[in-house]
C-alpha cells in the first residue's frame, strides 16, 4: 500500500516539474514574441496598395492628398477635444492614398496649423511610434485587392491616426 502511494506521490511530482517548465517555456515564448513585435520596424516601402492607387500618376495622388488635407482641415481638429481624436471617422481608401502618398512624394505644404494640440505634444518618438502601429494596423487589416468603393466604406481610422500620418507628410 505505501508502494502505490508513493508511486502516486512521484507521478504527481513529475506532473507538477513538467507542468512547471511548460509555463515558464512559454511565458518566455511569449516575452520574445512581443520583444520582437516591438523592435520589428515597419518601413513604409513595405506596405502595398489598393492597384487603382498604385496607377494614379504623381499629380493625381497629390491633388486627392490636396482634397482630403482640406477635408481635415475643414473638420478643425485642430480645436477639437483630444477624445474626437479616437472616433472612428476615415475610410481606408482615404488613408492608403495619404500612405501612399507619404511613400512615393515629398511633402504637402500647408500654410496654417491644422494639428490638435495633443499630436503636437508628442514627442518625436512617439509620433514614430504610431506611424509604426499605422503601418501595422494597415499591413494587418488592409485589403489591397478590395476596390475603392469598398475601401471608401472600410471606416477603421481615427483622426489620430490620420493626424500622425498628416504630421508626418507635411513635416516630411
Amino acid at each position: 500500500m505505501s508502494i502505490v502511494l508513493i508511486g502516486i506521490l512521484i507521478i504527481i511530482i513529475l506532473l507538477l516539474v513538467i507542468l512547471i517548465y511548460l509555463l515558464t517555456t512559454n511565458k518566455n515564448e511569449k516575452t520574445n514574441d512581443v520583444k520582437n513585435n516591438i523592435n520589428s520596424i515597419i518601413k513604409l516601402k513595405d506596405l502595398s496598395f489598393p492597384k487603382n492607387i498604385e496607377q494614379m500618376d504623381r499629380i493625381a495622388v497629390r491633388q486627392a492628398s490636396k482634397v482630403i488635407v482640406d477635408s481635415y482641415k475643414a473638420l478643425d481638429y485642430a480645436n477639437k477635444l483630444s477624445n474626437v481624436l479616437d472616433r472612428m471617422e476615415w475610410h481606408t481608401w482615404q488613408v492608403s492614398i495619404l500612405l501612399y502618398f507619404l511613400k512615393t512624394q515629398n511633402g504637402l505644404s500647408v500654410n496654417d496649423n491644422i494639428f490638435p494640440q495633443t499630436i503636437l505634444d508628442l514627442s518625436l518618438n512617439n509620433k514614430e511610434q504610431e506611424i509604426q502601429k499605422i503601418f501595422k494596423k494597415y499591413m494587418e487589416n488592409v485589403n489591397i485587392q478590395k476596390d475603392r468603393d469598398t475601401l471608401s466604406n472600410e471606416i477603421i481610422w481615427n483622426a489620430k491616426e490620420v493626424s500622425i500620418i498628416l504630421f508626418k507628410i507635411l513635416n516630411h
